[in-house]
């Protein structure tokens, strides 16, 4: 079942003499770890902001084309309708801060207050929200007081409490050092085996190597390539459109030609454990 359709889909933001993006065409299947790529100014945060409808009831501008998620058209639902389906973490974390909140407690249950859930049950909503993200330790700590990984989890807790079908990343891991990169994929990986449907934009194509069911490489605000890691990242052309080429698949390659690795492994992912038992 596709959670996500994207069928022509142009935008154009005022005063610009050309598309953001343009022409977009693709599905997110239910429970799809789904990866967008890209250079910078390629159409990848409008592309979020779309997602999940601040395209076009924020962000105002000429628009072609629809964006379906859960079978209804986005145009057709209001911002707090779209939000109960679709989540968006920013690439900024504070930028998700109500800058309200007093405590990390308070943060996580602001949505849920604006939705008028009852406090017991908001309550419940934060702790196991505060159990899957790890932040048992910090939820009496201002938001403000964070260490830059620990804001992430907060922001990605925010969206998650809502409970979406769908949540969006735009470029969630740019600010944090490899150890919160990799905590922060670990946890959405986690999200997305309990059900939560992953679009996550980001360049570290070492991890959207490893982790995505698909991916889809924008440039210009238009799609060069959609596939699996192995389809896209597998294009002679590659390095032109200023995306790195994952180690795994140069070592994927050599280890096939070594034969250490059949060829009928085909996707990065399944290789990825075979590679570190030679390493």
């Amino acid at each position: 079942m596709a959670v996500i359709e994207v069928n022509q889909l142009s935008f154009r933001y005022p005063q610009a003499n050309f598309d953001a993006i343009h022409d977009l065409n693709f599905k997110v299947e239910k429970g799809e770890f789904f990866c967008v790529v890209g250079s910078s100014g390629s159409g990848k945060s409008t592309l979020c902001h779309a997602l999940v409808g601040l395209i076009p009831h924020y962000f105002l501008g000429k628009i072609n084309g629809t964006v379906n998620i859960l079978e209804r058209e986005l145009t057709q639902l209001s911002l707090a309708e779209i939000s109960q389906r679709a989540g968006l973490v920013f690439q900024d974390p504070y930028n998700q801060l109500s800058y309200t909140a007093e405590t990390v407690e308070e943060e996580l249950a602001y949505g849920l207050e604006n939705r008028g859930i009852p406090r017991l049950e908001i309550q419940k909503c934060i702790m196991d929200v505060a159990i899957k993200l790890g932040l048992e330790d910090i939820l009496k700590l201002s938001p403000l007081s964070l260490s830059g990984g620990q804001v992430q989890r907060v922001a990605v807790g925010c969206s998650v409490i809502l409970n979406p079908e769908v949540l969006v990343l735009d470029e969630c891991t740019n600010q944090l050092d490899p150890e919160g990169i990799n905590m922060i994929f670990k946890l959405i990986r986690q999200l997305n085996n309990e059900g939560i449907t992953v679009v996550m934009v980001d360049n570290n194509v070492e991890r959207i190597a490893e982790y995505a069911d698909h991916i889809l490489l924008m440039k210009d605000g238009k799609s060069v390539a959609l596939g699996t890691a192995q389809e896209v990242f597998s294009q002679l052309n590659i390095a032109n459109y200023d995306v790195g080429i994952p180690e795994y698949l140069s070592l994927t390659q050599e280890m096939v030609s070594q034969k250490l690795l059949s060829t009928s492994q085909v996707t990065l992912r399944e290789t990825i454990s075979e590679i570190r038992r030679h390493l």
